[in-house]
C-alpha cells in the first residue's frame, strides 16, 4: 500500500495478530486506544486489507461515527491507497448502498456498515472494525456489540477490533470496553482480549510541549510541534488532553470511581470455604446476560461473631454468561457444592422469574426489597471508595466492565445502581452488591441442641 507502519503500529499488529499452535488468532477482541493523529486509521486499514486478501471469501466489515463517514473513508482514503494494485487484483464498487472493495484472487470483501443493530443483520463476518468507538452512547454501543456477535457464530477465527481516542461524559460504553482491556492487561492475559494503549500518563502534563515526544506515538513522524500547538490553542487544555493526550478527563463521570475500584482489586483473594459464603444472582435488563457472585470473609480474617462483620468482605464473580436459561441450574450446582449461608437477589429487578424457578425446586432465597437494595448499593459504594477499601474484589474483566458502565437511579431520597441508565450489562456488579448484603444479613445459625 506504500504506507510503512510506524513502530507503534507494527508492534500493535505483531501482538494483535498473534496465532496459537493451531494457526488461529490468539485474540478474538482487540482494543486500541491512542491519541488523535496517531495513525490508527492506517493501522486498521492495513488489517482489513490483510484479512480480505488472505482469507478465502472473507467478509470484512467496518463502521465509524456514521455510515456516511465509513463510506467516505472507503471511497476517499482506502480506495486510493489500493490503486497501485490494479484492476486485475482489486475491484472497487462505488454504487450507493453496496460500496465495497473485493480482492479478485481470494474473493474477500471490505464493506462499510451503518452503526446500528440492523447494520449486520443476516450477515457473517471474519473481521469487524468499530472506529471512533467513543461516539456511541449507552444505547447504541451495547446494541451494536450485540449485533456483531451472531455474525461470527460460524467463523471460529473471527476478530472484533475497537479503536478510539478517550471519550467524554457520554462515552460510558467505550469506557467499559477500555476497562475490560485494562483488566485483561493487569491479569497478563495472552489470549481472548488484546489491549493497546498509548497516551499521556499522570506523571506528565499533556499540554507541555516537552511532554509530547514522550507520549504521542506519532510525534516527529506524521505530526509535529506546530500541529500540536495549533490543536492546543484551538481546543483548550481539557479537550486537548482528551484528544491528543488520550486522557480521560474529569468530565467523564463514573458512579464507581476508577482509582477506588482499582484499589479494591486483590489477586490473592483466597478461595472461600464451604458453608462460609453467600451467593447472589442478577440478570441484565434486556436479558442478554446474567451473573452469579459470591461474598465471604476468609477464615483467617474472621473476627469473633458468626458473620465476621469487622473483617473485609471479599467478592468474586462465580459465573457470567450470555442469556439467562443457564442460570437456575448453575445456581443449584453452586448451592449443592458450596452450601451458602444465603442466596440473595434484587426482588424488584429482572430476575424474578429465575427466583421463582429456584424456589419451586427447593432453593431457599433471601430477596432484597427496594429499600434493602438501595442500602446494599450505598454500602457497596462506600466500601469501594473508603481508604483502606472495605471490600476486596477478585479481578475479572466482566466485573471491571460492569463497574465502569454502572449508572444510578433515584429511589425516593436514596439511590441504587440502575440497569437501564448504565452503559452496558451491570449484572456482575449488582450480583456482587447483593451477595455482600446477603453475607452481612445472613440468617442466624441455630445453636447446639440442649434439653433443659
Amino acid at each position: 500500500m506504500g504506507l510503512p507502519l510506524m513502530p507503534w503500529q507494527q508492534y500493535a499488529a505483531d501482538v494483535a495478530l498473534e496465532v496459537d499452535a493451531d494457526g488461529r488468532f490468539a485474540y478474538q477482541q482487540v482494543i486500541v486506544t491512542v491519541p488523535r493523529q496517531s495513525g490508527k486509521t492506517t493501522l486498521f486499514g492495513a488489517v482489513m486489507v490483510h484479512r480480505a486478501a488472505i482469507v478465502p471469501r472473507a467478509h470484512v466489515w467496518f463502521t465509524q461515527q456514521t455510515q456516511k463517514d465509513a463510506v467516505d473513508y472507503l471511497q476517499n482514503t482506502l480506495s486510493p491507497q489500493l490503486s497501485n494494485f490494479g484492476p486485475d487484483v482489486v475491484h472497487f464498487r462505488r454504487m450507493a448502498g453496496s460500496e465495497h472493495v473485493r480482492w479478485n484472487a481470494s474473493g474477500g470483501l471490505v464493506r462499510p456498515f451503518p452503526p446500528n443493530p440492523a447494520g449486520l443483520h443476516g450477515k457473517t463476518s471474519d473481521l469487524v472494525v468499530i472506529d471512533e468507538a467513543w461516539v456511541h452512547d449507552i444505547v447504541r454501543g451495547p446494541a451494536l456489540a450485540q449485533a456483531i456477535v451472531p455474525t461470527m457464530a460460524t467463523k471460529p477465527n473471527a476478530q472484533t477490533w475497537h479503536l478510539s481516542t478517550a471519550g467524554d461524559a457520554g462515552s460510558t460504553w467505550w469506557l467499559g470496553i477500555v476497562e475490560q482491556g485494562r483488566a485483561a492487561a493487569r491479569q497478563g492475559r495472552t489470549d481472548g482480549t488484546c489491549y493497546v494503549d498509548y497516551g499521556c500518563p499522570e506523571s506528565l502534563d499533556p499540554c507541555a510541549p516537552e511532554s509530547w515526544p514522550l507520549f504521542h506515538p506519532a510525534y516527529g513522524r506524521t505530526i509535529h510541534h506546530q500541529s500540536m500547538q495549533a490543536a492546543l490553542d484551538m481546543l483548550g487544555p481539557d479537550e486537548f488532553a482528551r484528544a491528543y493526550g488520550n486522557r480521560w478527563t474529569s468530565s467523564t463521570s463514573r458512579t464507581v470511581p476508577l482509582d477506588a475500584w482499582l484499589r479494591c482489586q486483590c489477586v490473592d483473594v483466597p478461595a472461600p470455604e464451604r458453608g462460609r459464603l453467600a451467593l447472589a444472582f442478577d440478570v441484565a435488563v434486556d436479558r442478554t446476560a446474567a451473573a452469579v457472585c459470591a461474598a465471604f470473609v476468609p477464615a483467617a480474617q474472621c473476627s469473633s461473631g458468626a458473620d465476621g462483620a469487622a473483617s473485609t468482605i471479599c467478592v468474586e464473580l462465580a459465573d457470567s454468561r450470555p442469556g439467562v436459561a443457564w442460570l437456575p441450574e448453575r445456581i443449584r450446582e453452586l448451592v449443592d457444592r458450596w452450601g451458602p449461608v444465603a442466596v440473595g437477589y434484587d426482588a424488584a429487578g429482572p430476575a424474578l422469574d429465575i427466583a421463582d424457578v429456584l424456589e419451586r425446586t427447593g432453593v431457599v432465597l433471601q430477596p432484597l426489597k427496594a429499600a434493602e437494595y438501595a442500602t446494599a448499593c450505598a454500602g457497596m459504594l462506600d466500601a469501594i471508595v473508603s481508604e483502606p477499601p472495605g471490600v476486596q474484589v477478585r479481578p475479572h474483566h466482566d466485573l471491571d466492565a460492569a463497574a465502569a458502565a454502572a449508572g444510578q437511579r433515584s429511589l425516593g431520597d436514596r439511590w441504587a445502581f440502575s440497569r437501564r441508565s448504565s452503559g452496558g450489562n451491570i449484572a456482575p456488579l449488582t450480583a456482587a452488591t447483593c451477595a455482600r448484603w446477603a453475607w452481612q444479613h445472613q440468617p442466624a445459625q441455630p445453636g447446639p441442641f440442649r434439653v433443659f
